[in-house]
């Protein structure tokens, strides 16, 4: 059996690892995360920001396509949208999702506020509220466009809303 992937999408801080560890506890899944894949080839960044966008995606597909996996389906957690170091948020391509093509989408949001603070505990630093709610709305956006594009399921689960009623949500995809 081919192992399949679901695209697990949010910004930085709004949860995504915590709840990947869950399902991991729960399913036969693994989970990766697209810095880690990207990473084995691109000195990870501290401050978050890309400097090649569509170079890092290119490198993101080939390593998943290499990455190895007993388990039927891999949580792929990443983002919709990135913050450029040249030009603030960018989309991520298109083709990017294509190359990956995952069955299911599971978009992960929060309120800007609690996202800013979970980063600020994270990290030490003061985070832009203001920053984050774009970022927010455009990853919405651009996650319900490439599920259009692709014809996936997508799920958009809140960060406040009970654990277990998030994983019966998108336990189907898994």
């Amino acid at each position: 059996m081919a192992t399949r992937t679901v695209f697990i999408g949010g910004v930085h801080g709004v949860g995504k690892t915590y709840f990947c560890k869950n399902l991991v506890c729960r399913f036969d899944v693994a989970h990766i995360t697209a810095s880690e894949l990207i990473g084995r080839y691109v000195k990870h960044q501290v401050d978050k920001t890309v400097l090649d966008v569509e170079k890092n995606q290119l490198i993101l597909a080939e390593e998943l396509a290499r990455y190895q996996t007993s388990c039927r389906t891999v949580l792929l957690d990443g983002h919709f949208c990135l913050l450029s170091a040249t030009s603030g948020i960018q989309d991520v391509p298109l083709e990017t999702f294509e190359a990956i093509s995952p069955c299911a989408i599971i978009l992960l949001i929060d309120s800007p506020e609690a996202i800013a603070e979970r980063l600020s505990n994270r990290d030490s630093l003061m985070h832009n509220i203001e920053l984050i709610a774009e970022l927010q709305a455009q990853e919405r956006e651009r996650a319900n466009l490439i599920s259009q594009s692709l014809e996936i399921p997508i799920s958009v689960i809140k960060a406040t809303e009970n654990l277990e009623t998030s994983i019966e949500k998108v336990s189907l995809y898994l």
